[in-house]
C-alpha cells in the first residue's frame, strides 16, 4: 500500500480526574504532550517510510528563529500536532505544509470571542448561542495558521473562512490550502489544513 500524502493519527489519552489537583493536571498535560509527540514521530515515519526511532521532531520559530519554541519541524516532511483533554493528534505530510488542531466540545467560548477571533461576516453567519460553530471556526483557523508556520502571530480575524471551511480571504503568507474537519470517538472537535488535492488518511492509534 503506498504511503499517504497526508497522514493524521489520533489517540485518546488518560482523562484528568473530575476535580484534579494541580499535580494531577500537570501529569495529565504531560501525558497529552508526550502522546502527541509520539504520534508525530509515528506519522512522519509512516509518510517517509522510515523507522520512528530515526525521526526527530524539533521546533523552530519563524518570528525569532528560536529552536526552543515555535512550529514543529522535522526532516523530509511537514508535521503538526495538537493535544487537548483526553485526546492527542498529529499530522504529517510529504505533499506540503500541514496544520492540525483540536479542542474539547466542552470548551467554553469566552465573552468577546467574536471580536478577537472572527471576521464580521463569520460572526454574522453564526447564531449567537452557537458555541460549537465557534469552536469549529476556531480549530479551522488554528489549523490554517499552524500550516503556514506563523500561528497566532497573525490576527485570526484576517483568516476569513466560509461556513464550509474554505479560505475566502487571508494574508499572503497564509497561502491557499484545503481545510477539512476531523471527528474523533471522544467529545472533541478538530480540523486539518493541508495541500489542496493531497490524499488524506486518518487513523486511530491504540495505545
Amino acid at each position: 500500500m503506498p504511503n499517504p500524502d497526508v497522514l493524521v493519527l489520533w489517540s485518546p489519552t488518560t482523562p484528568a480526574p473530575a476535580a484534579p489537583t494541580r499535580a494531577q493536571r500537570r501529569a495529565t498535560q504531560d501525558d497529552e504532550r508526550a502522546s502527541a509527540a509520539a504520534l508525530a514521530r509515528l506519522a512522519v515515519a509512516r509518510v517517509r517510510n522510515v523507522d520512528p526511532a530515526d525521526v526527530v521532531v524539533g521546533r523552530r520559530c519563524l518570528t525569532c528563529g528560536s529552536t526552543a519554541h515555535g512550529q514543529p519541524v522535522t526532516d523530509g516532511a511537514s508535521v503538526s500536532l495538537s493535544h487537548t483533554r483526553g485526546l492527542a493528534v498529529a499530522a504529517a505530510s510529504t505533499a506540503g505544509p500541514v496544520g492540525v488542531d483540536a479542542e474539547p466540545l466542552t470548551q467554553t467560548v469566552f465573552a468577546g470571542f467574536d471580536d478577537v477571533a472572527l471576521a464580521r461576516d463569520e460572526a454574522a453567519a453564526l447564531a449567537p448561542d452557537d458555541a460549537t460553530g465557534r469552536l469549529r471556526a476556531w480549530v479551522r483557523k488554528e489549523a490554517v495558521l499552524k500550516a503556514c508556520g506563523w500561528g497566532l502571530s497573525i490576527d485570526p480575524r484576517l483568516v476569513v473562512l466560509t461556513p464550509d471551511g474554505r479560505i475566502a480571504d487571508a494574508p499572503p503568507q497564509v497561502g491557499r490550502r484545503a481545510v477539512g474537519d476531523l471527528t474523533f470517538e471522544s467529545a472533541a472537535i478538530g480540523a486539518l489544513a493541508y495541500p489542496t488535492g493531497a490524499a488524506v488518511v486518518v487513523e486511530r492509534v491504540t495505545r
